[in-house]
């Protein structure tokens, strides 16, 4: 619940939560690094195996995405971005990210920035990469004196205390929470604003409502 708070949470809170919650999966990795080749070799049949796997797994970015992106790689996209986003650059950076669109509009869009610097850490972007994602979302990099944005310093800072396997841990819970439990019946109870409908839903249901709430209401 922590990484769901995130989203409405000030930036000493975010700050608080990464620093807690934000756990290392080397653990995990070790104790099933057999099951992979395993699961592979069965054609990833099994459901759940495949999405406990993909939780875990070190490799964030989508490679199958990328021969289906007019991208060479999640750098060049990133790069292009800088000129300015738009909402097909958006989905390609999330596809090439390993992550659902919804997730990459939820991380694109956030008011204080953080997001950025994990999702640039999580797929191993260079530290230039928030940089470059900050000003195609036309963003603040100065301030009136000329010295770097606070906010942008924050976020910058929130990328260099970060390890990687940290933020993936981080970014692979959100895109889990934010777009596995979507189903159209939610979205409208989201959309309405039904909050008599919350003990409808399962547990997965009701943290994307929360952290989904203000998207859809907009």
């Amino acid at each position: 619940h922590a990484y769901i708070m995130f989203w409405w949470a000030d930036s000493d809170c975010r700050r608080l939560i990464l620093q807690r919650f934000a756990v290392s999966r080397e653990v995990l990795q070790d104790a099933v690094g057999d099951l992979f080749s395993v699961a592979a070799g069965e054609g990833w049949q099994d459901p759940l195996t495949r999405k406990a796997l993909q939780f875990i797994e070190r490799r964030q970015r989508n490679r199958a995405a990328i021969d289906k992106s007019p991208f060479g790689s999640l750098d060049e996209a990133v790069a292009a971005a800088q000129n300015g986003m738009t909402r097909e650059l958006a989905e390609e950076i999330s596809y090439l990210s390993g992550l659902k669109p919804m997730t990459g509009a939820k991380i694109m869009t956030d008011p204080g920035g953080e997001p950025i610097a994990i999702l640039c850490k999580a797929t191993g972007l260079p530290r230039g990469a928030v940089r470059a994602l900050w000003r195609g979302l036309r963003r603040p990099e100065t301030d009136s004196a000329g010295n770097i944005a606070p906010t942008l310093e924050r976020v910058l800072t929130c990328f260099d205390s970060l390890a990687v396997d940290r933020a993936q841990t981080v970014l692979r819970y959100w895109n889990w929470a934010l777009s596995s439990a979507l189903t159209p019946g939610l979205v409208k109870a989201i959309r309405e604003g039904d909050e008599e409908a919350v003990d409808e839903f399962s547990a997965p249901q009701r943290a994307a409502m929360l952290a989904l709430g203000r998207d859809f209401t907009r």
